[in-house]
Formats: structure tokens, sequence, C-alpha cells
């Protein structure tokens, strides 16, 4: 009973993801031609976080055991690196401190721990909403309309989205490099963000922040097992006016 609870609730939590993606989507596709709209692209660097190890039992009835599953991390070993995803934004604004965006992110992500390590190919899909945030002393001068401010200032947002991640991962040994687990797939992922927006004039800005991203299905690290898989794309992007 537990088991199926549990799953019906992975698949309410899935289904809320894709209607605010779709809704999300179909929002920013029905009004970017009546609102300001920017454009550009980013690099990422793809950090895979360590839950910590997940006790595993068997499941038989004759034999009582259990194991601890590894949970691999990022840049924590010789068959890890430091992974860079490069990707495209779009940005639309609904008004002077909240917009909509997505982005696209194209990587691979490497982990190890212990004596195991992982190699994933990522495919990030995501929308979200951005609350721009700055204290009221600096709304007077810097919230005006671009005809009236153009010069360079620093806006603070904070961001929560949804999205889908595409995924073909492999698990291997350290010792001989041998592969034991591949998993591939697509599983739905939310995510959070506090980065901010550096306004160079009215055509270009920058935007810097650490994104991290819960996706439901633990499969994404090449070893399908129950929970989750939380990872972090730190993206500097710049965004072109249109």
């Amino acid at each position: 009973m537990l088991k199926k609870n549990k799953s019906k609730i992975m698949q309410i939590f899935q289904l809320r993801n894709l209607i605010l993606f779709s809704v999300c989507f179909f929002f920013l596709s029905a009004q970017a031609q009546k609102r300001a709209l920017s454009v550009g692209f980013g690099i990422s660097h793809l950090y895979d976080l360590n839950e910590g190890p997940m006790l595993l039992k068997s499941k038989s009835i004759t034999t009582r055991y259990s194991v601890a599953d590894i949970d691999l991390k990022g840049l924590n070993g010789s068959n890890t690196q430091f992974d860079l995803g490069y990707g495209v934004i779009a940005e639309l604004s609904i008004n002077k401190n909240q917009s909509l965006l997505v982005s696209y992110t194209n990587g691979t992500m490497t982990a190890q721990q212990d004596n195991q390590y992982s190699s994933t190919k990522l495919n990030l899909v995501n929308a979200s909403f951005r609350q721009y945030l700055m204290p009221k002393k600096m709304q007077r001068q810097y919230l005006k309309p671009a005809k009236d401010y153009d010069g360079f200032y620093v806006r603070p947002f904070a961001e929560v989205g949804v999205g889908l991640t595409n995924y073909n991962a492999g698990r291997y040994f350290v010792k001989d490099q041998g592969l034991f687990s591949k998993t591939s797939g697509n599983t739905f992922s939310n995510t959070f963000s506090l980065g901010c927006l550096l306004h160079i004039n009215s055509k270009i800005n920058f935007t810097a922040a650490p994104n991290f991203i819960i996706n439901y299905s633990d499969a994404v690290d090449g070893y399908k097992n129950k929970g989750v898989d939380i990872m972090m794309s730190s993206t500097i992007g710049i965004l072109f006016s249109l």
C-alpha cells in the first residue's frame, strides 16, 4: 500500500510539472509579440550533488540483508572533470519586476564516489518564473523606463521553474573502468535559483546564477534506484533585447 501511494504521489508531481511547463511555454509563445523579449546563450557548470547513501533491504523471504547504495558527486576523483554545458535562453518581460524564461542546455556530467563513477549526457529543458528583488531606495533610480535610465546596474532575482531532463548515463567501476549499469530516459524536474542580472545597456544584459535542479528519477547518474537525483547548474549568460 505504501509503495502504491508513493507511486501515485510521484505521478501527481510529474503531471503537475507537465501542466505548469505547458502553460508557461504557451504563455511565452502567445505574448512574445506584445512584450519585451530577450534571447541569448549561456554556459553552465554541471555538478552532481551528493545526497548521501541509501540503505537497500532485500526483498527475499528466505534471505535477509541490507546494503548501502553509493551516491556519487561531482569533482571527486580522477574520473570527474569540470563539466560544462552550453545552451540558449529566452526571457519575456511581464512587468518591471517579473519575467518568464525558457532555456535549453546540453552537456555531459561526471561524478565519482568510492569505487564507482558515472558519465551522463544531458539535455535540460526548463521554463521558469523570475522575480527581481531590489531595495526600495534603489527602485526610484533603477526601475525607470530604459529611455530615462540606460546605465549599468545590478539586480538580484529569485527564480522557480519546472523542466524536463533527458539523460543517457553509464555507471563504471573505478578499478577496471568496467561498465556495470546503464540508464536512459526522461524525467520531470523542479529548479530553484538565486542570482543577479547585470544591466549593461538597453540592448545587452548578463546573468549569473546557481540553479538547483531536483530530477524526479534517481537513474540520472547511471544506476536506477528509488528517490530523486539532485544536481546544480551554475550558469553565466548573455541576453540581447529584441
